[in-house]
């Protein structure tokens, strides 16, 4: 059996695409090599899951008694392969890796985001030294979502998020004449870098511009009332709304606000990551799938370099070009299936069985 082990509260709203993701994954996985569970630490319980359902929990008021947890449940269900989605080490993760290399459990480890902030990371190097040096090794494979090929001279399986193709039916708006709505859905934390689409905005009706430009906000978070601070001090109110947060319970929502958009909008603040120019973030595919252009500032790892249906800006703090965004979307819409294009683009190399296939094929 497989287990898939992550340190996630999936209760969290900001959890909720992260649940979607690990689901997908697990069930791709679960395709390939049999029964296959996953884990969350819904504090202070440990919680064993299959398909969104919980199968059982334990008490785990500190991460000491969740590895302990684990362990037992490893040997519960006589547990072959693991795959660990990571977030930081201590004594405690590495107890874990010395058991699943003693038993010959075998693994990989997932890192979500490299290089990632040392500040948040803090007081981990010590410890992943002691894990991941060369004469010491409990893992032997990572898989991440950048282009790197080996982190901390550990061979890398080189991953990009995907998406469930029944859960993102294809938009079915229509364009119209000099209007663009565009749709945004994420958590609202900096990189997402909104400021400077709305700043862009701001600048592209300061002068004079005449297009009907309508930007949607689904989400929440820390930066939420900056945006919304500077959507009123630029008087933008008749142009940009914040619809708050979608839960996946209201999907048929979700999909109604989906089929009134024409483009949607990536994140732009991925220059405040330190390091980071590329990537994979999960609303990409989720864009992509439902045939809706989209722009982002970065290098999405998923798409062909100058791909035409993503209007690449640059990775800094400038406020975006409306009417090179407008210029774009011209372009795109003359192609009448852009929507059916994109969507078979996804369907072709976006899927988590086809993404999966080697972490499968590796883990056998």
């Amino acid at each position: 059996m497989l287990l898939y082990i992550t340190f996630v509260d999936f209760r969290a709203f900001f959890a909720q695409g992260v649940h979607r993701k690990i689901q997908g994954q697990v069930e791709a996985l679960g395709h390939k090599l049999g029964k296959a569970y996953y884990t969350g630490w819904f504090y202070p319980r440990a919680v064993l899951m299959n398909n969104g359902e919980i199968v059982e929990t334990e008490p785990a008021a500190t991460k000491k008694d969740y590895i302990k947890t684990l362990i037992a449940w490893y040997q519960k269900y006589k547990v072959t392969q693991t795959y660990i989605r990571y977030s930081g080490t201590n004594k405690w993760f590495v107890d874990l890796l010395k058991y699943q290399n003693e038993h010959k459990i075998k693994s990989i480890l997932e890192i979500t985001s490299y290089p990632y902030d040392i500040e948040v990371m803090e007081g981990t190097d010590k410890l992943e030294n002691l894990c991941f040096n060369m004469e010491n090794k409990y893992i032997s494979k990572i898989s991440t979502y950048s282009s790197h090929q080996k982190i901390w001279e550990i061979p890398c399986f080189n991953l990009i998020n995907g998406i469930n193709m029944k859960e993102n039916p294809i938009s079915l708006k229509k364009k119209e004449n000099e209007k663009i709505v565009f749709i945004a859905v994420s958590s609202m934390y900096e990189w997402q870098g909104y400021e400077r689409f709305i700043k862009g905005m701001h600048l592209y009706y300061k002068a004079g511009g005449k297009y009907d430009l309508k930007f949607k906000m689904i989400g929440t978070g820390p930066e939420e009332n900056y945006y919304k601070e500077l959507v009123e001090n630029y008087q933008l109110q008749s142009h940009v709304e914040f619809l708050g947060f979608i839960g996946i319970s209201e999907r048929e929502r979700l999909n109604h606000e989906y089929n009134l958009s024409d483009m949607a909008v990536g994140a732009l603040g991925i220059y405040k990551q330190r390091g980071t120019e590329e990537g994979s973030p999960i609303k990409g595919s989720e864009y992509c799938v439902r045939g809706l252009p989209f722009i982002c500032g970065y290098r999405d790892l998923r798409f062909p370099p100058d791909w035409e249906f993503i209007l690449n800006v640059p990775n800094n703090a400038s406020p975006i070009d409306m009417n090179c965004v407008i210029d774009f979307y011209e372009k795109v819409t003359l192609e009448s299936n852009y929507k059916e294009l994109m969507r078979n683009y996804a369907e072709e190399h976006l899927t988590w069985d086809k993404i999966m296939e080697p972490i499968a094929e590796y883990l056998k």
